[in-house]
């Protein structure tokens, strides 16, 4: 309570008002009257038995608050149990759990707005609640419940999960009416269904669900803020990725990537659009709402192919249980889609150690900054800050070291300069200390993958990590892509082809996973495919290049083509690459490719931290093998991690040369 004596608290809101009222004060005024009195006179007295409090009467309308779910439901009982004696008075009835805001015995918020448009759902006589309140009230014996489906309320940001409640036996068995204060339903439930549901009871709804078929595949729609503070975006998005991240450890369930899902955010389209566009049987959807160290979060699981509710559940907890908590929901939908989850996916879902809600929050923040690889330059130091914050807070917070293992691995692999070699010991650490802390973690392995491969040069360590990193997490879409790259080095192309295609399911709207499409096809020599990837790409993005694009002109004798793809991915680099830019520019002009090249060379070799291998492949191109060999054996003594593509097209005008061979086995390249 603050000195202006207002307080914020959970409370469940019951709404109540006379069915025909106005029809009634037009016949009669008294007798609209007279029937109004008797509301009052009901309703009050059974308020207070069941432990609520009265807050308002106001013309034939009623709102009272009670201090749980059960102690409204079990009054809005009492008070139809009353009106089967009362025949010429019915009421309707809505109930809502959420927060409220009381000032001097007024009651406000969403909570009321919300209940007030329930109660407007209701059939005559009627009991309607929310999700929120079925929810709490679902395992007693004495209450029947019919679920009516999502509802657009009037004025509610969101769609509310709408169920009727009435003694067993005693619902009514066609559907609510839809009141003027509620638009068309986003997901719309068939009446004839609401009308055999009704009248089978509760018991025939469980068993059509467990007759419905399997869903194999899910999407995660954004997470919705409800704390009312924009500040706090970033706890909806972080957890949204968090809880797609845990379901991604189930091997029999394919899930779409966070990026794919994000640009739903806020959409109007209804679920079943969203689900053909994403390709997805089943959708979940949900809240999250974080006030102090206290963490809630609602969500219900669509399926997607009949527009029906599976299941809905509310999850509290405090932030220092928030693991266990995205565990608790990963788990609940394995139930509810029938999984056959392995041992090891079981444990995978066990109960989660505490994690400081300091460190948590700063991993949240993290993962907002997080973006595609190939820019990990302008995003990695801001993310990597935030996660090494978290693992300070707290050491044993393994997926705090996963990020950081993740994002260090990724700065180090971007090639843009050699001062970012350094983070590789430091990722390959904290991928360790993850595995130490949970030897389950798929994205800690292909962490540690990356290090082997583009530090360590340890092929047959490289090897073993990314294959328990895709036995642990095949639908992780950067576990995905790094064991497609796999596939092609082991010369397994087919596998390699099936593997794309769960990726391109999993991240059906990633930019950057398909960009890697074409890098795949580059290196494997499949250069038409590479650029018809490349048209698909711009389909997302009419404006992308990168380096494999260029790369891939080259290899087909199209310089000028190469060229223009060079200089655009160097604009969008931004100022780390302008005198590279500049020098190209200035270079074409003067004379063409070769003039081009030569100007890059001659940036290049003077700036400070630019890659060896970098300057060695640009004399490859002018075919002066003598000097691409002496940079490349700099590479090889400075540790480019860049030496880990002598495999690719570019380096074949030199495979055959024996300093070049000598390289390969020096990196310890298999012999294949």
């Amino acid at each position: 309570m603050d000195p202006q004596g207002t307080e914020r608290r959970l409370a469940a809101i019951m709404f109540t008002d006379i069915v025909g009222y106005t029809a009634l004060m037009a016949e009669s005024e008294a007798k609209g009257l007279r029937a109004r009195e008797r509301h009052r006179a009901l309703v009050r007295p059974l308020v207070e038995k069941y432990h609520g409090e009265s807050i308002e009467a106001r013309g034939d309308e009623s709102l009272s608050v009670f201090p749980t779910a059960l102690d409204a439901v079990s009054c809005a009982l009492a008070i139809g149990d009353q009106l089967q004696r009362e025949a010429d008075l019915k009421l309707h009835v809505g109930i809502h759990l959420g927060d409220v805001v009381v000032r001097e015995g007024e009651v406000s918020g969403d909570g009321v707005n919300i209940a007030s448009r329930i109660c407007a759902l209701s059939q005559d006589g009627g009991l309607c609640v929310s999700g929120e309140v079925y929810q709490s009230v679902r395992n007693q014996p004495d209450i029947e419940a019919v679920a009516l489906g999502e509802r657009e309320l009037k004025n509610v940001g969101r769609p509310v999960a709408v169920y009727a409640l009435g003694r067993p036996g005693a619902l009514p068995v066609r559907a609510p009416r839809v009141a003027s204060s509620v638009v068309v339903p986003r997901y719309a439930i068939v009446a004839t269904l609401v009308v055999a549901l009704a009248a089978a009871g509760w018991w025939a709804w469980n068993r059509t669900t467990a007759t419905m078929a399997p869903i194999r595949s899910i999407a995660v729609l954004p997470l919705e803020n409800l704390s009312g503070d924009a500040e706090q975006e970033y706890i909806a998005d972080g957890m949204t990725e968090a809880l797609i991240g845990e379901l991604a450890k189930l091997r029999s369930l394919s899930v779409i990537s966070r990026t794919s899902v994000m640009r739903y955010k806020r959409s109007d389209k209804s679920l079943p659009e969203i689900a053909a566009e994403l390709g997805v049987e089943g959708v979940l959807e949900g809240t999250v709402i974080r006030e102090g160290d206290q963490v809630r979060v609602t969500a219900q699981l669509i399926d997607a192919r009949s527009d029906m509710h599976v299941w809905a559940g509310r999850f509290d907890r405090e932030m220092s249980g928030v693991l266990a908590l995205q565990s608790d929901v990963a788990r609940a939908i394995a139930e509810q889609v029938r999984l056959e989850l392995s041992p090891e996916e079981q444990v995978a879902l066990t109960a989660r150690r505490p994690v400081d809600p300091r460190a948590y929050d700063a991993y949240l923040r993290g993962l907002q900054l997080q973006g595609p690889p190939t820019r990990v330059f302008s995003w990695g130091p801001g993310a990597i800050e935030h996660f090494e914050q978290a693992v300070e807070l707290d050491a044993d917070f393994a997926e705090g070291h996963v990020a950081l293992a993740r994002a260090r691995g990724a700065l180090g692999a971007v090639g843009l300069s050699m001062q970012f070699r350094g983070q590789f010991p430091q990722a390959r650490e904290h991928a360790k200390r993850a595995l130490e802390l949970d030897e389950r973690l798929g994205g800690a392995h292909a962490a540690l993958a990356a290090v082997r491969l583009w530090y360590d040069w340890d092929f047959p360590g490289y090897k073993r990590a990314i294959e328990r990193a895709w036995q642990l997490s095949s639908s992780d879409p950067y576990v995905l892509d790094a064991y497609i790259a796999y596939l092609f080095r082991e010369g397994r192309t087919e596998e390699a082809l099936d593997v794309m295609e769960r990726l391109l399911r999993v991240a059906p709207f990633d930019l950057y996973f398909r960009a890697q499409r074409v890098t795949h096809f580059y290196g494997d020599r499949q250069y038409d495919r590479a650029l018809e990837e490349f048209e698909r790409v711009r389909e997302l993005d009419p404006d992308y290049f990168d380096t494999v694009v260029s790369l891939t002109y080259i290899e087909l004798g199209r310089f000028e083509e190469a060229h223009r793809a060079s200089m655009a991915n160097l604009e969008t680099c931004g100022a780390p690459c302008d005198l590279q830019r500049e020098a190209l520019a200035r270079g074409w002009a003067e004379s063409g490719w070769e003039g081009s090249q030569r100007a890059l060379l001659e940036v290049a070799t003077e700036l400070e931290g630019f890659p060896p291998v970098g300057i060695a492949m640009t004399y490859g191109f002018l075919g002066e093998t003598d000097e691409a060999l002496v940079w490349l054996e700099r590479g090889y003594r400075e540790r480019d991690p860049l030496m880990i593509t002598l495999d690719l097209p570019t380096w074949d005008p030199l495979r055959s040369d024996p300093r070049f061979q000598d390289l390969l086995r020096r990196i310890g390249f298999p012999e294949s």
